[in-house]
């Protein structure tokens, strides 16, 4: 969750993005003085229903319930994150999420957190250049 100007605590949801050349993907949250762990999507497409399974359930709603009824979800504009169930899914448990504009992940302070993350890996495991013999 971080907190802005707005005192309420918000979790970031980031787009599942590949961090890996290989496509790996991820999704984390971020908060004030913490994070949730690191969750891999095992192999296939991330749809509603996974995001719903996968990070909904088990994630987001812990938080919610540690935090309360302020707690505020943010997400960007990712298809899992605007499918139908997962809004159901939000409703039912009473979990307010913030609207974002479409493409403006410079917004999302949690796209920073990618970026880095991103570079860190490219620097640990840097792009091997095709040998030619």
């Amino acid at each position: 969750m971080e907190r802005t100007r707005d005192p309420l605590p918000t979790l970031q949801c980031p787009r599942n993005r590949p961090l890996w050349r290989k496509g790996l993907m991820v999704w984390a949250g971020i908060m004030l003085h913490g994070r949730t762990p690191l969750h891999v999507f095992e192999r296939g497409t991330v749809t509603g229903v996974r995001y719903r399974d996968e990070i909904l359930e088990p994630h987001v709603r812990l938080f919610r319930g540690a935090v309360g009824p302020e707690f505020i979800l943010t997400e960007d504009n990712a298809r899992p994150h605007r499918a139908l169930l997962v809004g159901e899914f939000l409703e039912s448990e009473d979990i307010r999420r913030m609207d974002w504009p479409a493409r403006s992940p410079d917004l999302n302070p949690i796209e920073h957190v990618w970026d880095a993350l991103g570079r860190e890996i490219a620097t640990r495991h840097p792009l091997r250049k095709p040998s030619r013999k």
